[in-house]
């Protein structure tokens, strides 16, 4: 009896167990639906984010690296810069080096030694066994020595003998393969809402790849909105300065990653709410899909409103800080010819320190250490002709060596030699240099070759390099002067001197745009530009405009505040402006109209070309002295496959004005061109009036008309078009003597009348 009874107790305390566990359950489940009812819509999607982890895997090409890393010597490096994101943190990083190593080195002395940030994370072993080919060797380093900005140095530890060795030994050798790679993941973070981190996380100036940031516009954008966004465009692209930068665009839809926003109280992307604007404003918004993500809006009641905010933006951006911020007033002031903030100036002389970011810049170390490059950017159009060259004040500092040998410091301009200096060994003694950069120009008389560069021709990016080079020097067995103890460096006070050049250039010269967007440039704000964009707008066409703008900005540094934006009913009437005609259609047909004679004629169907002949591709005259090129022939075909086109020729409304068209036959083609300009060996073959793109190959033409813009005195006018035709010179100078001859006779004739006159008297 008691038996049953305890055994109903417990049935029933079993029962009541299992009912007190379902009521706590259902009332956990009501309490998080609450929760979730009153919690924030913005919390709700910030914990249903989870951040992805994603892994890159980044050559040593995509790197900065030139070639392979060839390591010479027993304590011979290599550097590396990786640059992580601001918004990202790394989680994991491998090494995948592909090395090849001297079957000569003792493998239980010599080694890669590998350091992040000036710590030793790993160490490779150069065994015999691996020494006869090219062998892959995985590491793994730490992430939490990693940072924003990053330093990988890689060192040769290497011996090939246990008595006394010469460090410079030929057998003592490694390379690294420029195909190695540097494997990460990394992990997003959310990035508080700031404008005081702009640029970022638009464009992270530690992220070297091309920036690829997409613009949000309103399904029917006004042409005044575009073009507010083309202001944001080239300012981004000062920014983005030698990674290029790409603006895709939507309507109406927000893509999956960080983009910029451009609305009106009346123009409003479908499916953002944004708040009404009371003014010009900005602000840093989340992405309403992922907090990770970040919206850079700009926002006013109207056009003008939102231009205002755009205008303030570029103007004010060092000041901006929280999450937005209303722009009260702007006021902006036209920009001066030639004074863009990246063109070196004219005016006055320039100094090595202004070309640097800091000292480290014009410091080296070492016996052979890496050349001192200088980047110089020339205004495009400086007239060198008939002048010797582009003065240099160079002082520089080193090391001395114990006794006069062979070490030297050599100066070159992208890649070509320009001079020599020996470096003695006396303290102080060749302190001081100077030397003359050849002429940008050269007249048709001088033909001396070994002077001119290249690059300062068409007035591009150029690089002066500076390469010290210290013989070592034995002081008896296994005795040798210490290699950290050799130092060389730059005086910041070194100078290019510029002065007294003109600004005269032969027109049309599309290696002039296509390095540095002249004419347009010669106003960095493009104050005298009109860029004419086809009717109707498509995202494609938006596309190259924000692409050019960007390209242009990095060109001179500085925002196109003052650009037009033109259609091509408008652009027939666009006098006394510089034109920029983007492809399509109606562009094609609009060229045709204007250039009956021009080199290419894209028709809707057929392809004339006339063909003048093609630009050399070296040329120690890029002013082409002599008269324009004779037509060789022309030809009319009917075909329909891809073909883009660079076009240049003086704007028939306006005499000294430019018309520069990037065209195509679809707009596959026109994407084309625009990717030619982006790419540097491209850039190379663009010259002339006509550069056509074709199978991923550029190649330039002639044309049959030059004309000329600038400015120079009637008398070094005259005497730099008449040196153009030696026959006509001689014969004027034939001319003139005779002239002055007969002057001169008769003048004495008359003092002799005079005299005998008075004689007689």
């Amino acid at each position: 009896m008691m038996k049953a009874d305890e055994r109903s107790v417990g049935v029933a305390s079993g029962s009541a167990r299992r009912a007190l566990v379902a009521l706590l359950l259902l009332c956990a489940a009501g309490a998080a639906l609450a929760a979730s009812a009153t919690a924030p819509r913005g919390a709700t999607a910030a914990a249903a984010a989870v951040p992805a982890v994603r892994t890159v895997h980044l050559s040593f090409r995509a790197l900065g690296a030139s070639g392979p890393f060839d390591l010479r010597g027993a304590e011979s490096s290599a550097d590396l810069a990786v640059g992580i994101r601001a918004d990202e943190v790394v989680t994991g990083a491998r090494l995948h080096l592909r090395v090849t190593h001297s079957p000569a080195l003792i493998e239980a002395l010599s080694h890669l030694r590998i350091r992040v940030n000036g710590q030793t994370v790993a160490a490779v072993p150069l065994t015999r066994a691996e020494a006869d080919r090219e062998v892959m060797h995985e590491v793994v380093l730490d992430p939490q020595y990693f940072t924003d900005y990053n330093h990988l140095r890689f060192d040769l530890i290497g011996h090939y003998t246990l008595e006394c060795e010469d460090p410079q030994h030929s057998s003592l050798w490694a390379t690294i393969g420029d195909a190695s790679e540097l494997e990460l993941e990394l992990r997003p973070l959310e990035l508080r809402d700031d404008l005081a981190l702009l640029p970022a996380p638009f464009l992270d100036r530690h992220d070297n790849r091309r920036l690829e940031l997409p613009i949000v516009l309103p399904g029917t954008p006004s042409r005044s909105i575009e073009r507010s966004a083309g202001i944001v465009a080239s300012w981004f692209g000062v920014e983005a300065d030698y990674r290029a930068a790409r603006f895709p665009v939507s309507f109406d839809a927000l893509p999956p990653s960080h983009a910029l926003v451009f609305a009106t109280n009346g123009h409003v992307p479908a499916g953002l709410t944004l708040p009404v604007a009371t003014g010009p404003s900005l602000s840093i918004v989340d992405h309403p899909a992922d907090p990770h993500l970040k919206l850079l809006v700009f926002m006013g009641r109207d056009d003008a409103e939102l231009e205002q905010a755009v205008q303030g933006f570029v103007t004010g951006q060092a000041v901006l800080a929280g999450p937005s911020a209303t722009i009260r007033a702007v006021h902006l002031e036209r920009r001066a010819a030639y004074d863009a903030p990246r063109w070196l100036p004219t005016d006055r002389l320039v100094r090595f320190g202004e070309l640097v970011d800091g000292a480290a810049g014009l410091e080296a170390y070492g016996h052979v250490p890496a050349p001192l490059a200088l980047r110089v950017r020339l205004p495009p159009d400086l007239l060198t002709w008939n002048r010797p060259g582009v003065p240099l004040d160079l002082r520089y500092r080193f090391t001395p060596p114990p006794e006069n040998d062979a070490s030297t410091l050599t100066v070159g301009i992208n890649g070509q030699l320009v001079r020599v200096f020996r470096l003695k060994s006396e303290s102080g003694a060749q302190s001081l240099g100077r030397l003359v950069v050849p002429a940008v120009l050269g007249s048709a008389e001088q033909d001396t070759e070994q002077f001119l560069i290249p690059a300062f021709r068409v007035g591009a990016v150029n690089t002066l390099e500076f390469q010290f080079a210290l013989d070592l020097h034995y002081q008896g067995a296994c005795r040798v002067m210490p290699r950290d103890t050799v130092r060389e460096s730059l005086d910041p006070d070194s100078t290019i001197d510029l002065r007294g050049f003109h600004h005269y250039a032969a027109l049309p010269d599309l290696a002039l745009f296509a390095n540095a967007g002249f004419p347009f440039t010669r106003y960095a704000d493009l104050a005298e530009t009109a860029i004419v964009l086809p009717d109707p707008v498509t995202a494609a066409s938006l596309e190259q405009l924000y692409a050019t703008l960007g390209r242009l900005g990095r060109a001179t540094g500085a925002a196109a505040t003052q650009y037009r934006l033109i259609d091509e009913r408008e652009a027939r009437s666009a006098r006394d402006l510089d034109l920029l005609v983007l492809g399509g259609a109606a562009a094609n047909q609009l060229l045709a109209e204007w250039r009956q004679d021009a080199t290419l004629v894209l028709g809707s169907g057929d392809r004339r070309f006339r063909d003048f002949g093609p630009v050399p591709r070296f040329t120690t005259d890029p002013l082409r002295f002599g008269a324009a090129a004779p037509l060789a022939g022309e030809v009319t075909v009917a075909t329909s496959g891809s073909l883009g086109a660079l076009i240049g020729f003086e704007s028939p409304l306006s005499a000294g004005r430019s018309v520069v068209a990037l065209v195509g036959s679809d707009p596959a083609a026109v994407r084309a061109v625009s990717d030619a300009l982006d790419d540097a060996g491209s850039v190379a073959a663009m010259r002339g009036e006509l550069a056509l793109v074709r199978g991923g190959t550029v190649r330039s033409y002639e044309g049959g008309h030059v004309y000329y813009v600038g400015t120079l005195p009637w008398w070094t006018r005259a005497w730099f078009h008449l040196s153009r035709h030696p026959l006509l010179l001689t014969l004027l100078a034939l001319i003139v003597a005779v002239t002055v001859a007969v002057w001169i006779y008769a003048w004495l004739q008359r003092r002799a009348t005079r005299r005998l006159d008075g004689g007689t008297q």
